[in-house]
C-alpha cells in the first residue's frame, strides 16, 4: 500500500499540527492530524479490529469479524477550529466496506454528533491514488478537540478493508469579512431576458483582492447540482473560507470546484472565480456549471426558490433545455442524461445530493422551465382613468404558455396577475376592471414561451392598438411631434431598471434648429427605478414640429402620445400612441398609406446623423406600379412629405432608401385632423406578421394591408383565430411590388377579439387597420394603424 510518508505533506505522528499560516485569498488557519504508523493506530479504542505490521501499520478486522470499529482518544488542538477534511489510503475489496467519521467539540466531554467523511471524486494532485472528502465538514465555531472513527465490516469470509493512513486537516476560517455584502448582479453568458440573480462576489466572503482567471474556458452544456456542509450551518462565511482552503491548499487544486454556492437562507455566492464557463476538469459533468446546496437533506423553499432563479438565468443564458439531456462522458463513454443532473447521476459513487433533492429534481427541472423568461413586453404608456383600456396576448406556439401581467400602478403596489394561455389562443386583461383610479399605470408582461402582447387604449373620440416594446434600449428615436395648433406630445419614459437612470431629449425641427432637454448644464432628467415620467412636449417648445432622440444612462422604454384636433383636452379629442424606434435604418418599409378622402398623409423622416441625409421615397400600387421621388435632409433635421401633394387619391405602400441611417413615421389624420395615427415602419420585409389584437364587432372596421416590395410574385396565407377560439383562413397572390388590402370585417363580422398571423413566400411587410366606425362616416370615432410583429 502507498502511504502517506512524504515529510512535506504529512508528519507522522498521531496528532502533528502543522504551524498555522495564512492563505492567499482569507486568513484562514491550518493544521493537521496524521494516522499512518502503528503507533498511531495504538492511540485509540479498537473493537474486532487489529494492526498489521504490514507498510509499518494498517487497520483490518480481526479473523473470523464481520464488523469492528477504531476510535480514537479524543485530540486536543492548539486552536480553534470550524471545518476538517480528510484525505486517506484504503483498499475496499468487494464484499467489504470502510466508513470514516469525525466529531468535535470544546472539551473531551462536550463532543458533538459523528460526521461522515465520505470519500468522492476529488484526488489530492499530489497525490492521485488516494481518496478524499470532496468538502470539508462543518464544526461548531468553539471546536478544539476532535475525535475520528474508523468502521470496517464485511460479507466475505476472511476478506476485510485495509486502511493504510489518513491525513485530516482542519481550519480556522473565523477571520474575514462577518458577513457577505454588496450583492452583484450575476454575469456570464448573452444578455437574457431572464433576470440574473443577485450574486455575492467572492471578495464578500474570501476578503482580499479579486482573482483573475487565465484558465481554459467552455460554454456550459448541463449544470450539476451538489450538497454540501450540513442542514444547521448559521452562518456559511467561515464553511466557505474553510471549503476554498481545502480545495487550493490540501488538494492542490486552482480553486474550489463550485461556480455557485447556495446558502440555505437562499443567499447565491460566487465561488469558482471567473463565472460559469470557467472549466472543472476535477469532476464529472464535462461542459457544466457546478452548484453546491448548503445542507444534508431537504432544501429549504428559500433555498429552492434561489437555485430556481439561478438555474432559470443560466439555462437561458446558455441554451440549455432544463427538461432536455445532453450526452456526457462516463468512463470513457457517451451516456445520455438530465441536462440539470445530480451529482451522482454523472458519478454513481459520490455521496451526494441527499435523495430528497434527487427525487425533487424533476419538480425542479420543471418549474425551472416555466420560469425561464422566453418573452417580455413592455408599455411604457398606460392610463386606465382616462382611457378603456386591454392588454391582449396571443400564444402562437404549439405548447401552453405561463403569462404574467404586470401592472406597475404609481402610486401603489404593482398588480399581477398570472394566466396558462392554450398553444394558440389568447388571453385579454382589462385594466379598467381592476382600478381606474390612476392616469399612471405600465404595464409589463413576461412569459415562459414566446407570445405576441398588445394593448388596446380607446379615448372615445379615438383609439390606439399597438404592440408592446420587446427590450428597453438606452437609445429611442421618434421622427413625428408636434406642440403646433392644437396638437399636444407627450413623451412618456419607464424605467424598468433597479437603480435610477438619466435622460436627455435632442429636440431636431425642420429648419434645421436644435435644443437640448435638460441642457448639458443641467442635471438629465431622473427616471426613479420602475417608475416613469411623462415629458410634456409644449413646454419645452411650443407651436413648433419635430423628431426627438433619448439618450438614457440605462436601457429604458419610451412611447410617445400625441393628443389633437378641435377642441381636443387632456382627456378627450384625437390621440395616437406609439413607440419610439432603437435603431436607425436605411430602410423603411409602409405598407398602410392613402391620400383618399378623407384622409391626409404625411411622411415624417428624421436624420440625426452630422451630415446631410439622401434619400429615395418610392409609393407602390395595388397593380404593381410605382412613383419615385428623392429629398434631401439637412443633418440634425426633420422632413415632413405631405403625400396628398405627390399621390393624390391613391392607396399606396411606401418603401424608403436613405444613404445613412435615418427613422422614419407614416402619420394619417382624417376628419379635417380630428382623428389620426401615426408609428414607425419595418426596417425590413419578413416573411411572417403576428397581431395579437383585433376588432369587427359593432361597427368596427378591421384591414390587412399588405405590401409585396419584392421583385417575386408572392404567396399569402393569413391565419385568424375568432373570439371563440374557432380558426379560420384565407390564400392570395402578390404581384411583385404591390400592395392589397384584406377588409377583415367583411369576412369575419362580430368578433370581439381576433388575432392573425401572415405568411408569404416572399418577404412582405404587413399592418393592420383598425376604424370605429367607417372612417369616411360622421360617427367615425378614430382609428390605427400598426405594423405587425415579425418573426424572428
Amino acid at each position: 500500500m502507498y502511504r502517506l510518508v512524504v515529510a512535506a505533506l504529512l508528519i507522522g505522528f498521531l496528532i502533528a499540527v502543522d504551524p498555522p499560516r495564512a492563505l492567499a485569498q482569507a486568513p484562514v488557519q491550518s493544521g493537521r492530524i496524521v494516522f499512518s504508523t502503528q503507533a498511531d493506530w495504538q492511540r485509540g479504542a479498537r473493537t474486532d479490529v487489529q494492526i498489521i505490521a504490514n507498510a509499518d501499520g494498517e487497520l483490518r478486522l480481526t479473523a473470523g469479524a464481520t464488523r469492528g470499529t477504531f476510535v480514537s482518544e479524543p485530540i486536543s488542538l492548539t486552536m480553534t477550529l470550524n471545518a476538517v477534511g480528510a484525505i486517506w489510503h484504503a483498499d475496499v475489496p468487494p464484499g467489504t466496506n470502510l466508513t470514516l467519521d469525525i466529531r468535535g467539540g470544546p472539551a473531551p466531554d462536550q463532543l458533538g454528533p459523528w460526521q461522515p467523511l465520505v470519500a468522492g471524486e476529488l484526488r489530492a494532485r499530489a497525490l492521485p491514488d488516494t481518496f478524499a472528502t470532496e468538502d470539508v465538514r462543518p464544526l461548531p465555531p468553539d471546536t478544539r478537540v476532535l475525535q475520528f472513527r474508523a468502521t470496517l465490516s464485511s460479507t466475505v469470509a476472511n476478506a476485510s478493508p485495509l486502511l493504510s493512513d489518513i491525513s485530516i486537516t482542519y481550519f480556522d476560517a473565523s477571520a474575514g469579512p462577518p458577513r457577505a455584502t454588496d450583492a452583484i448582479t450575476a454575469f456570464g453568458g448573452p444578455a437574457t431576458l431572464t433576470p440574473p440573480p443577485k450574486v455575492f462576489p467572492r471578495t464578500s466572503w474570501a476578503g482580499g483582492n479579486p482573482r483573475t482567471y487565465r484558465g481554459a474556458r467552455s460554454a456550459p452544456q448541463g449544470i450539476v447540482l451538489h450538497q454540501i456542509g450540513a442542514d444547521a450551518l448559521d452562518n456559511p462565511l467561515p464553511f466557505l473560507r474553510a471549503l476554498a482552503a481545502y480545495h487550493e491548499q490540501t488538494l492542490g487544486l486552482n480553486d474550489t470546484i463550485y461556480h455557485y454556492i447556495i446558502g440555505r437562507d437562499g443567499a447565491i455566492f460566487e465561488g469558482r472565480s471567473g463565472g460559469p464557463t470557467v472549466s472543472v476538469a476535477e469532476v464529472s459533468g464535462g461542459a457544466a456549471v457546478h452548484i453546491a446546496l448548503i445542507g444534508e437533506g431537504s432544501p429549504p423553499t428559500a433555498q429552492l426558490d434561489a437555485l430556481r432563479t439561478l438555474l432559470a438565468w443560466l439555462c437561458e443564458a446558455y441554451r440549455i433545455d432544463p427538461t432536455g439531456q445532453r450526452i456526457v462522458t462516463l468512463n470513457g463513454a457517451g451516456v445520455v442524461g438530465p441536462a440539470i443532473a445530480a451529482h451522482s447521476d454523472l458519478a454513481p459513487n459520490a455521496g451526494d445530493p441527499s435523495s430528497a433533492l434527487r427525487d425533487g429534481l424533476p419538480q425542479i427541472r420543471r418549474t425551472v422551465s416555466a420560469a425561464i423568461v422566453r418573452s417580455r413586453w413592455f408599455f411604457a404608456e398606460g392610463n386606465p382613468r382616462d382611457y378603456e383600456e386591454r392588454l391582449a396576448v396571443l400564444n402562437p406556439g404549439d405548447e401552453s404558455a405561463n403569462v404574467r401581467f404586470i401592472i406597475v400602478r404609481q402610486p401603489g403596489a404593482e398588480i399581477i396577475r398570472d394566466v396558462t394561455i392554450a398553444p394558440g389562443a389568447r388571453a385579454n386583461l382589462v385594466i379598467n376592471e381592476i382600478f381606474n383610479d390612476t392616469p399612471d399605470a405600465p404595464a409589463i408582461i413576461e412569459a415562459n414561451a414566446p407570445v405576441i402582447a398588445e394593448r388596446f387604449m380607446n379615448f372615445g373620440a379615438d383609439l390606439s392598438v399597438q404592440p408592446g416594446i420587446m427590450r428597453p434600449s438606452r437609445v429611442w428615436y421618434f421622427a413625428e411631434g408636434s406642440t403646433e395648433g392644437d396638437k399636444r406630445t407627450f413623451l412618456v419614459l419607464f424605467n424598468p431598471q433597479s437603480e435610477p437612470v438619466g435622460a436627455r431629449v435632442l429636440l431636431m425641427t425642420d429648419d434645421g434648429t436644435t435644443f437640448v432637454y435638460p441642457p448639458f448644464d443641467s442635471e438629465p432628467i431622473t427616471l426613479a427605478p420602475q417608475q416613469r415620467i411623462v415629458v410634456v412636449m409644449g413646454d419645452l417648445l411650443p407651436n413648433r414640429s419635430f423628431g426627438m432622440r433619448v439618450t438614457a444612462t440605462q436601457p429604458i422604454v419610451a412611447e410617445r402620445t400625441m393628443i389633437f384636433g378641435p377642441g381636443s383636452t387632456l382627456t378627450s379629442g384625437g390621440m395616437h400612441i406609439s413607440p419610439g424606434v432603437t435603431e436607425l435604418s436605411r430602410e423603411w418599409h409602409f405598407a398602410e398609406g392613402t391620400t383618399a378622402r378623407p384622409f391626409r398623409m404625411s411622411l415624417l423622416v428624421v436624420n440625426p446623423n452630422g451630415d446631410r441625409a439622401n434619400i429615395t421615397v418610392r409609393f407602390l400600387t395595388p397593380d404593381g406600379t410605382s412613383l419615385a421621388r428623392r429629398y434631401a435632409i439637412p443633418p440634425l433635421a426633420r422632413l415632413a412629405i405631405d403625400v396628398n401633394e405627390v399621390v393624390p387619391e391613391l392607396g399606396v405602400a411606401t418603401t424608403i432608401i436613405a444613404d445613412r441611417p435615418i427613422a422614419a413615421e407614416r402619420a394619417l389624420y382624417w376628419r379635417n385632423g380630428a382623428v389620426g395615427t401615426a408609428g414607425p415602419g419595418a426596417v425590413a420585409p419578413a416573411y411572417s406578421w403576428r397581431f395579437a389584437d383585433g376588432r369587427t364587432s359593432g361597427d368596427y372596421q378591421q384591414y390587412l394591408l399588405i405590401s409585396n416590395p419584392s421583385q417575386r410574385q408572392a404567396r399569402i396565407d393569413v391565419a385568424f383565430i375568432l373570439a371563440d377560439g374557432s380558426r379560420a383562413s384565407r390564400s392570395l397572390v402578390m404581384p411583385a411590388g404591390s400592395r392589397y388590402t384584406m377588409a377583415v370585417h367583411e369576412l369575419y363580422p362580430d368578433q370581439t377579439t381576433i388575432s392573425t398571423t401572415v405568411r408569404a413566400t416572399q418577404p412582405i411587410v404587413v399592418e393592420r387597420s383598425i376604424y370605429a366606425g367607417a372612417p369616411t362616416s360622421a360617427g367615425n370615432r378614430g382609428g390605427e394603424t400598426s405594423l405587425g410583429v415579425p418573426d424572428d
